[in-house]
């Protein structure tokens, strides 16, 4: 037997430890904007978890948003990063209204997929190979678990990037998709603008022609953007909120009005395409000036040589496993678009199978969890 398929027994033998612990982890309130305090039991209980595997942790206290905890395990030259999130969008309460829960074969509970399911995984994957003898003595784990993920890491990827920025490898436990054989091999980057329109308030009756109408203006540039979408290459512009005028004061066109979009391109060259569109957008009609605020929130995780070794010995695991590759794209970002701007060979969506993340439905499927949790394992092991 193979030690991808040793560690796969391990785990299966393991089952009822790991949905035990599960349901703890996914029943303690961890809502991103929640208050600190809820919060951080979830953090600490995590910190105890891994420091009973070894681990030596502690915590960043960022003030009101919670804590992050990060860990390390041995001390040799090859070192691999474990990044995850444990906070959700789910408002306090929800686990009291629907805790976690199986049936049919699935676990459910809010954050199980998205990625609390994902952190357990880690963590059974360092203790198979901590009890079957498998952890190679050159090797160091660090993990880094955030509490601020959904909110953007903000107060986390400086601190991320520098760990990714050490490291030999880094594995993001983001939700599996729905098969054994999946992996999100890349991810869009994302900008988050907001376009203001500056004219002149006029009678809408009186001067039904009067060309500073900037709810007009933005009409013509919502077109323009919409025109320059090109999902073949990789990039499209999402207006998400457009504000200007008064319901109230339907006689008088508005003086100003704002359109915020959301930007995602597949690459660094795309997102510097973006760039010199937005910086070149101009009025269509006089009297009228833009004001442009934001910028790029992630960058791209896109495939390249710096990430195949992570990238072909997944390939090799799964296929091992007895399952077809099947690498994933995503428009939507995470924190390993944050490790692989540094150049950390990077791989992500090694959670748990399931589906419908930020979603009351969402769950996690369990006759996989022995088959992902071998295949986090032997990346840790083999990179």
């Amino acid at each position: 037997m193979g030690n991808s398929k040793m560690i796969e027994a391990f785990v299966a033998d393991h089952r009822e430890e790991f949905l035990s612990i599960l349901e703890h982890v996914v029943n303690l309130e961890s809502h991103t904007y929640g208050a600190r305090e809820t919060k951080n039991r979830c953090g600490l209980y995590l910190k105890e978890l891994f420091e009973g595997l070894g681990f030596t942790v502690g915590t960043m206290d960022v003030g009101d948003v919670g804590i992050h905890v990060t860990g390390t395990y041995g001390s040799g030259t090859h070192k691999v990063l474990l990044v995850g999130h444990y906070d959700t969008v789910f408002p306090t309460g929800t686990t009291r209204e629907r805790p976690f829960t199986v049936r049919d074969g699935k676990a459910f509970g809010p954050g199980i997929y998205d990625m609390k399911g994902g952190l357990i995984s880690f963590y059974m994957a360092m203790k198979a190979l901590r009890e079957l003898h498998m952890m190679p003595e050159d090797k160091e784990v660090t993990f880094f678990f955030n509490c601020d993920e959904e909110a953007g890491s903000g107060t986390s990827k400086d601190a991320i990037m520098a760990l990714a920025s050490q490291s030999d490898a880094c594995l993001v436990a983001e939700p599996g998709h729905n098969a054994p054989g999946y992996v999100t091999a890349e991810r869009f980057g994302r900008s988050v603008v907001e376009i203001t329109a500056r004219g002149e308030a006029s009678h809408a009756g009186n001067r039904p022609d009067y060309a500073a109408n900037p709810l007009l203006e933005l009409s013509y540039l919502i077109i323009e953007l919409e025109s320059l979408c090109d999902k073949k290459r990789g990039v499209w512009y999402s207006p998400v909120s457009l504000h200007g005028g008064d319901v109230g004061a339907t006689a008088m066109t508005p003086a100003d009005a704002s359109v915020i979009y959301d930007i995602r391109y597949l690459n660094e060259d795309l997102g510097r395409e973006v760039e010199e569109v937005l910086h070149t957008l101009r009025p269509k009609l006089k009297n009228v000036h833009l004001e442009i605020s934001g910028g790029r929130e992630k960058p791209p995780f896109a495939q390249s040589e710096i990430h195949a070794k992570v990238y072909n010995r997944a390939k090799e695991i799964v296929e091992e496993l007895g399952y077809p590759y099947q690498p994933a794209r995503l428009g939507g970002g995470s924190d390993c678009n944050f490790t692989a701007s540094v150049g950390c060979p990077s791989l992500c969506g090694l959670g748990l199978n399931g589906d419908f993340l930020h979603n009351p439905k969402e769950y996690v499927q369990i006759d996989t969890i022995p088959t992902r949790v071998a295949l986090v394992a032997e990346l840790i092991r083999t990179l």
